[in-house]
């Protein structure tokens, strides 16, 4: 399948770029993985700043003698069977976009060569930075102004009457893995939940507060309405109750889709070493 095919983060699209820049003709996933190191943003400067603890320049000198191994060779094979295999997590996952992280971990699955210098342990470690969701945190200052926000999409409060609805919205998109957090919501009093809405029914959640205080999470969209807002919006409206209620930073617990966090809120990694 074509590079065009696939939807990409904004992210994933410049470690493409960047791997370009290393060798045009061909672009095999070595120089995928060398870019992502470079890009040095998010969880990428993680990884680099890992790699180079770990083994100093030795992991950026090894792309060069890649590249006179690849020499003369014409094929893009390996790179489709990359985007492939991060296409594939991205469905497996119900996520939009093919993110760094499912890159990443299809470079290690791929890449034989990347056994030369890369025990196990050091494997292992990439997976935990890069490729599973990470907490982050993010400063409520700039929430506690924005009492009037207009939204694209109907966003309320939800009440207890909807918990039904919500558990089978949840179900239908996400499977189970959520609903042991809602069982946990209490029993009475205002819910630290807000739903998004079209036409009557639920497209979207958001909750905080479900297990533990000032922890964001878990927050869902619909695949049918997924790019236009409504996790952006559910985000924003659960961050600004948080912020009402008194609290300085809202830590946003296994966020998976870490570069949407770091663009609609400001979010930045709690980091991993």
């Amino acid at each position: 399948m074509e590079r065009a095919h696939y939807h990409l983060t904004e992210r994933s699209k410049r470690i493409l770029q960047l791997a370009a820049k290393y060798n045009q003709d061909v672009i095999e996933p070595h120089h995928l993985f060398i870019a992502a190191c470079r890009e040095a943003a998010g969880v990428c400067g993680e990884l680099h700043l890992y790699l180079h603890k770990q083994l100093g320049n030795q992991f950026l000198n090894f792309m060069k003698e890649q590249d006179e191994k690849d020499m003369g060779r014409a094929s893009q094979s390996n790179l489709s069977l990359v985007l492939e295999k991060a296409d594939e997590k991205r469905q497996y996952y119900r996520q939009t976009l093919i993110n760094e992280g499912h890159i990443i971990q299809s470079i290690l699955e791929t890449d034989s060569s990347l056994n030369d210098w890369l025990t196990e342990e050091m494997k292992e470690a990439i997976i935990d930075i890069a490729c599973v969701p990470r907490d982050m945190v993010v400063h409520l200052g700039k929430y506690q102004s924005k009492s009037h926000i207009g939204y694209k999409n109907s966003i309320r409060r939800a009440v207890h009457a909807d918990l039904p609805e919500l558990k089978q919205f949840i179900k239908s998109e996400f499977g189970d893995r959520w609903i042991k957090r809602i069982n946990h919501l209490p029993a009475s009093g205002q819910l630290s939940v807000f739903l998004a809405e079209y036409n009557g029914e639920i497209i979207g959640f958001a909750c905080f507060d479900v297990e533990k205080k000032g922890m964001f999470g878990p927050m869902g969209t619909s695949s049918r309405f997924r790019l236009h807002s409504v996790g952006k919006e559910l985000l924003h409206r659960s961050l600004m109750d948080m912020a009402d209620r008194g609290y300085a930073y809202a830590v946003i617990e296994q966020a998976g889709p870490i570069e949407f966090y770091e663009k609609a809120c400001g979010a930045k990694l709690i980091p991993w070493f």
